[in-house]
């Protein structure tokens, strides 16, 4: 490929400089991710001495088992299926050539980006209405703080990949 076919060709944000950081926290936080998942996040004990460890799969699995399919629904929504969707859009967003997917790529981001972290929330309360009592207890594990930082990992990848995209869509913007 010749120096001026090179000039000429569209770049992708992860071809850009500070688009590398971004792609290093999405390769980062596409691995905490499954690990997040699978991994216990809440440990129940029951009469102060038989415990369980619950992963946020294993909920949603445990939820479904149990014929609460609204519950397993709702929770694999904001656990499962809004994060690897978000993943997937910044995975996309941050490789499409050129680099100007438009307002409604933004939008789409910035919506899934609204519920990043509602299912840590769900696990806090959880953790926290159970933790006073002598008969029930549970204790956050390591898997909802792998989760947790994820999301975090996420969400700044996300505003990075929205800030570089809103630049790229001044500087492409005609001046008057």
């Amino acid at each position: 490929m010749g120096l001026e076919s090179k000039k000429n060709r569209k770049l992708a944000l992860a071809d850009q400089p500070q688009g590398q950081l971004t792609t290093a926290g999405l390769l980062l936080a596409s691995l905490l991710y499954p690990i997040g998942l699978l991994a216990p996040a809440i440990e129940t004990r029951q009469l102060g001495w038989l415990r369980d460890d619950h992963s946020l799969a294993g909920l949603v699995w445990g939820l479904g088992h149990q014929g609460q399919l609204w519950l397993a629904l709702t929770v694999g929504l904001f656990s499962i299926a809004f994060p690897l969707t978000k993943l997937v859009w910044m995975w996309r967003l941050q490789f499409a050539r050129p680099a100007s997917p438009g307002p409604g790529a933004l939008r789409w981001l910035e919506a899934l980006g609204k519920w990043s972290m509602a299912d840590v929330l769900i696990v806090a309360i959880t953790v926290f209405t159970l933790q006073g009592s002598g008969w029930l207890g549970a204790q956050p594990r390591p898997g909802i703080a792998i989760f947790a930082l994820a999301t975090l990992i996420a969400m700044l990848c996300s505003g990075r990949i929205n800030a570089q995209l809103r630049d790229v869509a001044m500087k492409q913007a005609p001046t008057t």
